[in-house]
C-alpha cells in the first residue's frame, strides 16, 4: 500500500489549512441568482447533462412567491418543481457527486460528456445546484436512478436541503434530512426539484417567462424539449419553450459561419450562428442585444461587444443589434474557465475575451453599413406616421395641393434623420413638423422660379405660371410670418418664467439679447443695422479715450455683462438699462445713469455722421419695477429727462403686458393648439 506523503507543518509543528467557510458557498453562488428564471434555467441544464429528453417546469405564473410584512417573509404556500426523464442518480452518486459543492465535474471520469447520450455537459463549476437558494429557503431532492432492479425498478434517493443549516458558519458537515421515498423504487429513471418556503420574488407572466428560458438555450438538439405548465391554470395546459425568433431589417443579417475570430498568433476559433439588426427597438429584456452560447447554453449577453462609448452608431447598435453567437471555445474542458460565475457575461479583460471584442467590433462596423439606409426608411416612416404630416400639410396648404406635397417630400427627407429616440416625444413631433411645414412654401417657391424660368427659356411661358408663382410667393410671406408668430409666443413664455423666477440680471440680459423687439413689440422688422455695429464700436473707443471709462454695449449676446443693450427698430435707437425684477431704481442708479446721459449727448454731438443713422433720435430704456430716489436734486433731474424723453422706465410686468397685448391673437392660438393636443393625446 502506498505511505500517504506527511502533513506539511510549520515552525510550531502545526499545518497551515485552508479553511472555508459554508457561508462562502452563500456569497459566491446563491447571491448570483435571483429570477425565478435563472433558478430554473440551472435546473433546466442538470437535466439536459443527465440526459433527458424532457424537462417539466410546474411553476405558478404572474404571482408574487412570498410577500414582506412587518419585516417578516409571508409564506404563499407555492411549489416550483421541475422533473426530468432523465438517468437520475443513486445515494451513492448523490453523495459522491451532486452533494459535493465547487467541484469541476469535468475533472472526474467521464465527467466532460453525458453517460448515455455522450452530450457535451453544460454544467462545470458545481454550484448551480445551489442556484435555487437564491429564491427560495427549502429545496427538495428525488431522483430515481442506476441499475434497473428486475421487478423492482429505479433505486430512489430522497432528501431535503434547508438553507439556514447549510450556510450557518461552521465547519462540520451538513447533515440532511432523507426524505420518504428514500431508498424505495421506481418505475421510471428521473431528478424531480421541488422548491418551496421562498423569497419575496415575482414570477412573471406566461410570455416573459418562455421568453426568459428559450434564451437561456440554442436547441440545437432534437432530442431535447422543455415543457412548462402554469400551476395557476386550472386546465393546466403545456406549454412548449420554443426558439426566440426576432424580425431582423432587411439585407442587416450577417451569417457567422466563415467568420471565425483569430488570435494575435494566427490561431483560428470557430464561430456559427448570425447577427444582425432588430426591424423594431428592443421591446423587452430579453430580445436585448447578442446571445453568446457554449455547449448549448447562454454564456454571457452583449450590446456592443463591450466596445467603450462614444464609437460610430452606439445608439444605433445598442438599442438594435441582436444576435446568436455559437462559440464553443469559450468554456473548452481543459480550457480556461472564461465564463463568469452566474453565466450571465464571459470574463471581457482575459486574452480570448479581448479576441472576441476586436472579432465583435469589426462585425459592429460592417452591420452598421448595411442597416444605415434600411434604418433610415424605418425611421423615416415612423417619423411620418407618428407626426401625421400628410394630414396637417393638406389642413394648411389645403388651396395648393402642390405646396402640401412638396412637405410631405421633405418630411421624407428630414424625416430619416429624425432622432428615433424622441419619436415618442409629442413636443419633438410637433416642432420637427412645424419646421417642415415652415420651409415647404419657400421649397415650393424655389421649384416654381425654377420651373418658370426652364418655361421662359423655352418660350412656353404662361401668365397662369407667373399666377402660380405670386401665390406660392403669398404662402411662403404667411409661413414666414407664422414662423415668427410662434418664436415670439414661446419668448413671451420665457419672460413670464424670468420675471416670476428668482433669476439673476444676467438672464433678463440673455432674454433681451434674443428678443430686442420685447423693447416695442410691435411687427416692424428689426435689423442688426451696420449703423448699429458702428456706434457700439466707436462709443465704446471714445468712452475709453475721452473718458476713461470702459464701457460695454451689447447688440446679441455678451460674454461679459453689459452695461446697455443696443437695439434699433424704425430708425429709432433704444439704449437699454436693464435692472433686476423687483429691484427699485435709487440716487445710485442714478447718478451713473445721469453720467451716460451725458456722455451720449456730447457723444452725438460730436459724431454727426453716425447720428444720421438714427433719424429719429435716440432714447434710455430702463427696465425696472421701481424707484427710490430720496436726494431731491436727483429727483428733479431725473424727473427732467423723462419729460425731454431722453429716460422711459418701464416696469418688467408692463412690458410683459405690452408684448401680450400686441400678440393676444397668436398666444390664443396657442392656447386652443395646446388645448386640441391635450384632447388628441
Amino acid at each position: 500500500m502506498a505511505k500517504a506523503p506527511a502533513l506539511a507543518v510549520g515552525a510550531d509543528g502545526k499545518p497551515y489549512q485552508l479553511k472555508i467557510s459554508r457561508l462562502t458557498i452563500d456569497k459566491l453562488g446563491v447571491k448570483l441568482y435571483d429570477k425565478a428564471s435563472a433558478v430554473v434555467a440551472e435546473l433546466i441544464a442538470n437535466g439536459y447533462d443527465a440526459d433527458a429528453e424532457t424537462v417539466t417546469v410546474s411553476i405558478p405564473l404572474s404571482v408574487q412567491l412570498a410577500s414582506k410584512a412587518g419585516g417578516h417573509l409571508q409564506d404563499k404556500g407555492y411549489v416550483i418543481e421541475v422533473e426530468d426523464d432523465g438517468h437520475g442518480m443513486t445515494p451513492a452518486e448523490a453523495r459522491e457527486f451532486y452533494l459535493r459543492v465547487g467541484t469541476d465535474r469535468r475533472q472526474r471520469p467521464e465527467g466532460k460528456i453525458s453517460r448515455k447520450k455522450k452530450r457535451p455537459v453544460m454544467g462545470r463549476k458545481g454550484i448551480g445546484k445551489l442556484a435555487p437558494f437564491g429564491i427560495c429557503r427549502h429545496i427538495e431532492v428525488w431522483s430515481a436512478g442506476g441499475k434497473k432492479v428486475a421487478s423492482k425498478g429505479f433505486v430512489v434517493t430522497h432528501f431535503h436541503m434547508d438553507f439556514d443549516e447549510i450556510v450557518a458558519d461552521e465547519d462540520t458537515d451538513v447533515v440532511l434530512q432523507p426524505g420518504e421515498d428514500d431508498g424505495k423504487f421506481s418505475a421510471k429513471s428521473g431528478t424531480k426539484i421541488r422548491l418551496s418556503s421562498f423569497l419575496a420574488k415575482r414570477v412573471p407572466d406566461k410570455d416573459t417567462f418562455l421568453r426568459q428560458l428559450a434564451v437561456r438555450f440554442t436547441f440545437a438538439r432534437p432530442d431535447f424539449q422543455i415543457r412548462v405548465i402554469d400551476t395557476q391554470d386550472s386546465a393546466k395546459k403545456v406549454l412548449r419553450v420554443k426558439h426566440l425568433d426576432i424580425p431582423l431589417m432587411a439585407g442587416t443579417k450577417v451569417d457567422l459561419a466563415d467568420r471565425p475570430a483569430v488570435t494575435p498568433d494566427g490561431e483560428t476559433l470557430p464561430m456559427s450562428g448570425w447577427l444582425g439588426m432588430a426591424k423594431e427597438a428592443y421591446k423587452n429584456e430579453e430580445m436585448m442585444g447578442v446571445r453568446i452560447y457554449a455547449r448549448g447554453k447562454i454564456v454571457g449577453v452583449t450590446r456592443d461587444f463591450n466596445q467603450p462609448a462614444g464609437f460610430t452608431g452606439e445608439f444605433a447598435m445598442r438599442s438594435y443589434l441582436v444576435g446568436e453567437v455559437v462559440a464553443e471555445w469559450l468554456d473548452l474542458d481543459d480550457g480556461e474557465d472564461l465564463i463568469r460565475t452566474d453565466r450571465q457575461d464571459i470574463l471581457w479583460d482575459s486574452d480570448y475575451g479581448q479576441i472576441l471584442r476586436t472579432w465583435g467590433a469589426e462585425l459592429i462596423k460592417e452591420i452598421a453599413r448595411k442597416a444605415k439606409e434600411p434604418r433610415r426608411v424605418r425611421v423615416r416612416d415612423l417619423f411620418i406616421e407618428k407626426s401625421d404630416i400628410e394630414k396637417r400639410a393638406m389642413a394648411r396648404f389645403g388651396n395648393q395641393k402642390d405646396v402640401a406635397k412638396v412637405a410631405v417630400d421633405l418630411a421624407k427627407k428630414f424625416g430619416g434623420f429624425a432622432a428615433e429616440d424622441e419619436l415618442d416625444d409629442e413636443d419633438y413631433l410637433n416642432d420637427l413638423g412645424e419646421f417642415i411645414l415652415s420651409v415647404a412654401p419657400h421649397h415650393a417657391l424655389i421649384e416654381a422660379f425654377q420651373e418658370f424660368s426652364n418655361e421662359v427659356t423655352k418660350g412656353e411661358a404662361s401668365l397662369e405660371d407667373l399666377v402660380d408663382i405670386f401665390d406660392k410667393t403669398q404662402v411662403a410671406e404667411l409661413a414666414s410670418y407664422a414662423q415668427i408668430a410662434m418664436e415670439r409666443v414661446r419668448v413671451i413664455g420665457q419672460l413670464e418664467e424670468v420675471i416670476d423666477g428668482d433669476n439673476k440680471e444676467s438672464a433678463f440680459q440673455d432674454l433681451i439679447a434674443k428678443a430686442p423687439w420685447l423693447i416695442k413689440p410691435n411687427w416692424t422688422v428689426i435689423t442688426q443695422n451696420e449703423g448699429l455695429r458702428t456706434f457700439r464700436d466707436r462709443f465704446q473707443q471714445w468712452m475709453k479715450k475721452e473718458k476713461k471709462t470702459d464701457v460695454v454695449l451689447a447688440i446679441g449676446h455678451e460674454d461679459k455683462r453689459p452695461d446697455f443693450t443696443l437695439v434699433s427698430i424704425d430708425g429709432f435707437l433704444h439704449i437699454v438699462e436693464l435692472k433686476k425684477a423687483g429691484h427699485d431704481f435709487d440716487d445710485k442708479d442714478f447718478e451713473r445713469l445721469h453720467n451716460y446721459v451725458e456722455a451720449f449727448e456730447e457723444f452725438f454731438d460730436k459724431h454727426d455722421a453716425i447720428a444720421r443713422a438714427f433719424p429719429e433720435g435716440w432714447r434710455i430704456d430702463l427696465i425696472a419695477d421701481g424707484e427710490n430716489i430720496k436726494q431731491a436734486v436727483n429727483r428733479t433731474a431725473y424727473r427732467s429727462l423723462k419729460q425731454s424723453g431722453r429716460v422711459r422706465r418701464v416696469p418688467w410686468n408692463d412690458m410683459l403686458y405690452e408684448a401680450k397685448k400686441v400678440h393676444e391673437q397668436f398666444l390664443e392660438a396657442r392656447e386652443k393648439s395646446a388645448k386640441r393636443r391635450a384632447g388628441k393625446n
